[in-house]
């Protein structure tokens, strides 16, 4: 065989049909070649294009990441000023923006009655570098990139939120308008933590009360407006377990969180009708004292006194009552502890204790010395037993808050206690015995995180406690997970930002 190279195919095929084949064979090949390199120059330099880009973005997410760190020392820390230069190309661009954020605080609720009030609304401000469709932004004392309208979380704000309490140190940044492409970056303390929460000197407006810790009512909502909001929903989602809400349309992600406040130790008694708020009792038993301290009005004789909770699935009522008074400076009487529960399924669990004797039990005590006389109930009593089974009412049903449903119905023939760990699997049935301070904390538990407590003093002439003179103590270990407030700081911190 001939050493001669192989002639490609389709100068061959062009060859056999065409006596111009040479000429035309020729102006394909040229064709195609040109073709072949146009398109390896355009494919080639669009991927080339986009690798710059990335490694541009990177660049700036590390400058940018470094600046953070600079305007936390200015804003933040000791120093007056810091300078640092950030890393640039021909194709993106730094600049200060005053007004692309926003940052709302609003207290919710703080009275009670559905009052809210904002307690902070300002702008943040923030420093951009754009590359193509890429935005590297620092906002808030985070550093955010968006692009393909996705945004991620470089380095996370100034948003610290740790053992339910949030500490805001709001960085806002403000410079010029102009533009820079590789710049070194003055960055100059305008204002540092001015106190905007705690403060003595703001108050709310219709109760007049100061800005103060512990937040005691409602929740506090954190609002950002951002075009960085996804990011900002991340990182709420990552860091808190408060109630998040986005709204795309304004750009906004909000987040809520609950002030545990209520009682928990030591309170004074409503009067009848009134409640008292239990607010982040915390999962399993953990209610660690429920004592009523009462002051009776003018006796205890036929007592009929309840705390009762009547929820829209769940009632719970904790029933006291007593057959005697004070005679001789002392008390000849006994005394019921009943506790009802009903998820509202036509049956009830009823516990009861009956024919306490004061004078032998720890869980009661009567104190006949006093004028009047007082007692007192100590609902977590380890040492009581109470029974399960129908509760016997003693009087009529309308001297129980849950009376007629009582009277109406009966008692499960047996309960399972299976919604907590500390609770048994074992069933409960009719005139079995459990701990009072077991089932006290079983029923606390059900309602818990939030409920409240009011009082009843039966109908009419049979009310026997004098309630402003009354108190009582609840302590309870309050939930751990990451949607509640307790305390509350905010500080208002300026900088200047200058390109040279």
């Amino acid at each position: 065989m001939s050493g001669r190279p192989r002639v490609p195919w389709l100068y061959r095929v062009v060859r056999d049909r065409s006596g111009q084949a040479s000429p035309l064979a020729v102006v394909l090949l040229l064709g195609i070649t040109v073709l072949g390199v146009t398109s390896v120059v355009t494919l080639g330099g669009a991927a080339l294009d986009d690798t710059k880009q990335a490694s541009n973005a990177a660049r700036a997410e590390h400058s940018m990441t470094l600046f953070d760190s600079k305007v936390a020392i200015t804003a933040l820390g000791d120093s007056q000023s810091q300078a640092v230069e950030l890393s640039g190309s021909q194709s993106g661009e730094y600049l200060v923006r005053d007004d692309t954020t926003r940052i709302v605080i609003t207290h919710k609720d703080y009275d009670g009655y559905g009052t809210s009030q904002e307690l902070y609304n300002q702008t943040l401000g923030s420093v951009e570098y754009n590359t193509g469709d890429v935005t590297i932004a620092y906002e808030g004392g985070g550093v955010w990139r968006t692009q393909d309208n996705g945004t991620s979380m470089v380095s996370p704000p100034e948003f610290h939120y740790r053992d339910k309490t949030l500490t805001l140190p709001v960085i806002q940044v403000s410079g010029d308008d102009g533009t820079a492409r590789s710049p070194t970056v003055d960055i100059l303390e305008q204002q540092q933590a001015r106190r905007v929460y705690p403060n003595s000197t703001s108050t709310y407006v219709n109760n007049s009360e100061s800005y103060a810790n512990p937040v005691e009512n409602g929740t506090v909502e954190v609002t950002i407006y951002s075009p960085h909001y996804r990011g900002w929903a991340q990182f709420f989602e990552e860091r808190t377990e408060g109630n998040m809400s986005m709204d795309h349309t304004n750009e906004s992600v909000s987040v809520e969180l609950e002030a545990i406040g209520g009682v928990i130790g030591e309170f004074r008694m409503p009067n009848e009708g009134g409640s008292i708020d239990v607010r982040g009792l915390s999962g399993g038993h953990n209610v660690s004292s429920y004592e009523l301290n009462l002051t009776a009005t003018p006796h205890f004789q036929n007592m009929h006194w309840s705390m009762y909770h009547d929820g829209a699935n769940e009632d719970v009522e904790f029933h006291i009552y007593s057959t005697d008074k004070c005679s001789g400076g002392s008390f000849d009487g006994t005394v019921d502890i009943s506790i009802y529960y009903s998820n509202q399924s036509g049956s009830y669990h009823g516990w009861q204790r009956s024919g306490i004797d004061p004078d032998t039990s720890d869980a009661v005590d009567v104190d006949c010395s006093n004028d009047p006389a007082t007692m007192s109930i100590n609902f977590t009593h380890a040492a009581t037993d109470m029974t399960y089974g129908n509760i016997t009412m003693t009087g009529t049903d309308n001297k129980w808050y849950f009376g007629p449903e009582i009277k109406a119905n009966s008692a499960n023939d047996s309960v399972d206690w299976t919604e907590h760990d500390a609770d048994r699997a074992t069933p409960y049935v009719t005139d079995d015995n459990e701990s009072l301070s077991v089932v006290t904390n079983h029923y606390m538990s059900l309602l818990a995180p939030k409920f409240e407590l009011t009082v009843t003093d039966g109908p009419g002439g049979s009310e026997r406690v004098n309630e402003q003179a009354s108190g009582g103590n609840l302590d309870y270990d309050q939930a751990d997970g990451g949607k509640y407030i307790t305390f509350l700081h905010i500080t208002e911190n300026k900088v200047r930002v200058e390109f040279r």
